[in-house]
């Protein structure tokens, strides 16, 4: 390809990726080669400017414009930020910095928190609008969302016309609890917060768990020339800073003067910040909201007017990003999964590989945009991350199957079912109601521990049940012989036994576990509970609503919303499901919740193994912290091992304290505990 071509093509690639990113909040790659190509196209651009187009994505911001609400002008720069990768990268910006400069500096250096940028403008101290950043010119006016947040100040004590820049976020822990309302509908806490600023209900938009930290602070001409000052005054007039920012400045003075007005920073002489930022490297994951970085700005105004901008980004402020665990492996299939709702979704099987202390043999492909966007193709050589640390994905292509050099395409029929697939937004959809892999997956949901919890009905155990006919529809578990079971190989008298004993017993599971392991769109654990507790408190009652067809019966509920409402009227005016609903009934189960029936806490602490040390203020005895832990499907643990995950700790907690961090364990102060099972 020629370099105008090539120039041309990245320029098309970066657009898209921009608007999935900033528009769609569905970002198809990572931070990190969106990166690689933003520098490849500027690198290409600098040596052959001819072909550099007056439109390229290096010229702009990346653009978050929605058409639902009106475009404001900003009256402030609102760009991206340049960035480093390494330390040795980030000590020769700073030099490069202070050699500009002519003249030595302070340096503040803040969280990069994952969220949403906002614009706050207020007059007279009164909050006047709210922006997203949009395209750096022009945001959207999401000022009545904006009003919902508590925690922005609608009123201050200041009395002059001021603008302040802040992150919207949620934090991982709201995050999971508000996700289990919507059957983990949301991917992660930023797509969420984005498209919640862009809910065209306000009164929807209350009812999510967004936060905001402020980083900046635009007061009029002559207000202080130290941007660390500007923040103490940002706090003063009740904004919420972060805690967890860094000062680092040469002059003992003005160290002396930010200690009095914010004595939660810490800092010290500027040779200390790279230190400071490999340190804080090592504490993200305790923190219980999403950061991808940090960013290091200077700390006096005129040398910021004086260092200035480039039409990206501005020269007085840089990203120290963090790169997530990567590794080199083969694509040896791309298998097709259909979920028990029919979603379509593609798995990368990859010859296994260690990445960040776990062996990888699987991730997901998301759909066949992700697909076609790699050129990823059986065989292939990729190279794969772990997300945040987590989720495994495929990030690139490193080398096609020279024998076979295709991109994988999805079959235009379901594997199990032959039925057309739909697509349906970026996903495919199997349709057939009666499709076998779905059918099977719906069993093994409502079995599942945190439904009917019928354990021993494993997952081996139903693909048996189904796959030989004894088992083909959720009523059909109550109905079965399993006395027949004996006839068959692996079942002795005692499994089958206990297996009826499970069965029967699952008859008793309350309400709210039962309405859960239905299996419905937009009706997972929590949703489950909070229909109980306004009201629907039997089958008969949510199934009269639904036959109304008065969607606010439902959407007024906190958190529901219009989508919810919509699909719990689907549901249950659905003849199928109203037949399968009637023989549950019938064959024993609990469709009405007792009096005062006790409404489970959400599994926020399931699969993680915690260990306990030190004394505590609010639980004495310790066994009190552990009686939370569990009721929220955590395990506690004596001891620190290579299993555990997380460390409750206390004062003076001992050398578990130590010990949980060799091992990569989080750790959790009370505060922090308090804030997590609240």
């Amino acid at each position: 390809m020629d370099i105008k071509k090539k120039i041309a093509a990245l320029s098309q690639e970066l657009l898209h990726h921009q608007y999935l990113y900033y528009v769609k909040t569905v970002p198809e790659i990572s931070d990190r080669e969106y990166d690689r190509l933003f520098d490849e196209l500027l690198d290409l651009e600098k040596q052959y400017p001819q072909y550099a187009s007056e439109n390229s994505p290096t010229k702009r911001v990346g653009s978050d414009l929605d058409n639902t609400f009106p475009e404001k002008e900003h009256t402030i720069p609102v760009l991206s930020l340049d960035k480093e990768y390494s330390g040795e990268g980030l000590e020769k910006w700073l030099a490069k910095t202070i050699k500009n400069a002519q003249q030595d500096l302070s340096f503040v250096v803040e969280e990069k928190i994952d969220g949403a940028s906002i614009v706050l403008y207020y007059k007279k101290g009164r909050l006047d609008a709210a922006l997203t950043r949009g395209s750096g010119i022009v945001g959207n006016d999401v000022t009545e969302n904006i009003r919902t947040i508590k925690q922005i100040p609608l009123i201050t004590a200041a009395e002059t016309d001021f603008v302040v820049r802040g992150e919207i976020y949620i934090k991982k822990s709201d995050f999971e609890n508000y996700n289990r309302k919507f059957e983990n509908r949301y991917s992660n806490p930023r797509n969420l917060t984005a498209g919640s600023l862009r809910n065209i209900k306000s009164s929807t938009v209350a009812g999510v768990p967004l936060n905001i930290l402020v980083y900046e602070g635009y007061f009029p001409a002559g207000f202080s020339n130290h941007h660390i000052l500007i923040l103490a005054r940002l706090k003063e007039l009740n904004f919420r800073i972060n805690r967890r920012v860094g000062f680092f400045s040469d002059q003992k003075k003005i160290l002396a003067l930010t200690k009095e007005k914010l004595p939660e920073i810490t800092g010290g002489a500027v040779a200390g910040l790279t230190a400071y930022v490999k340190e804080r490297m090592k504490v993200r994951d305790e923190l219980d909201y999403e950061i991808d970085g940090l960013v290091i700005k200077v700390n006096e105004i005129d040398v910021r007017e004086s260092l200035g901008y480039t039409s990206h980004h501005p020269r007085w402020a840089t990203a120290f990003k963090f790169d997530a665990p990567t590794a080199q492996t083969s694509v040896l299939d791309i298998q097709i999964q259909v979920g028990r709702n029919g979603r379509v979704t593609p798995v990368a099987i990859l010859e296994p590989v260690k990445i960040a202390g776990s062996t990888v043999s699987r991730a997901t492909l998301h759909n066949q945009e992700y697909i076609e966007m790699l050129e990823l193709g059986i065989g292939d050589k990729v190279a794969i991350s772990k997300r945040g640390d987590v989720i495994p994905a495929v990030e690139k292509v490193i080398e096609k199957n020279c024998e076979n050099p295709t991109v994988f395409k999805f079959p235009g029929a379901c594997p199990f079912c032959e039925s057309a697939l739909v697509k349906d937004g970026a996903h495919h959809f199997c349709k057939n109601r009666d499709c076998p892999e779905k059918l099977e997956r719906a069993l093994a949901y409502f079995v599942g521990k945190d439904r009917m919890d019928i354990d021993t009905l494993g997952e081996k155990t139903i693909d048996f049940l189904y796959k030989k006919g004894f088992v083909t529809s959720i009523p059909g578990i109550y109905k079965f012989n399993y006395d027949l079971l004996l006839q068959e190989e692996g079942f002795k008298e005692k499994k089958v036994e206990n297996i009826k004993n499970s069965v029967e017993k699952s008859k008793s599971q309350p309400f709210s576990r039962v309405l859960t392991a239905l299996g419905f769109d937009g009706l997972g654990k929590a949703a489950a509970a909070d229909l109980i507790k306004n009201g629907f408190d039997s089958i008969d009652k949510i199934t009269a609503a639904a036959a109304r067809r008065n969607e606010e019966e439902f959407s007024g509920i906190e958190g529901f919303g219009e989508t919810t409402a919509l699909l719990i009227i689907e549901h249950f005016t659905d003849q199928r499901n109203l037949a399968s609903i009637e023989e549950l009934k019938q064959l024993g189960l609990n469709f009405a919740a007792e009096t005062g029936e006790k409404q489970e806490l959400p599994a926020v602490f399931a699969d993680q193994v915690w260990v306990i040390s030190g004394s505590f203020e609010n639980f004495n005895p310790r066994s009190q912290a552990a009686e939370e832990i569990e009721k929220r499907g955590g395990k506690v643990t004596a001891s620190v091992s290579s299993k555990t995950t997380h460390l409750l700790f206390g004062v003076s907690p001992g050398s578990k304290l130590e010990k949980a961090r060799k091992v990569g364990g989080a750790l959790i102060d009370e505060a922090k505990f308090l804030e997590l099972i609240d």
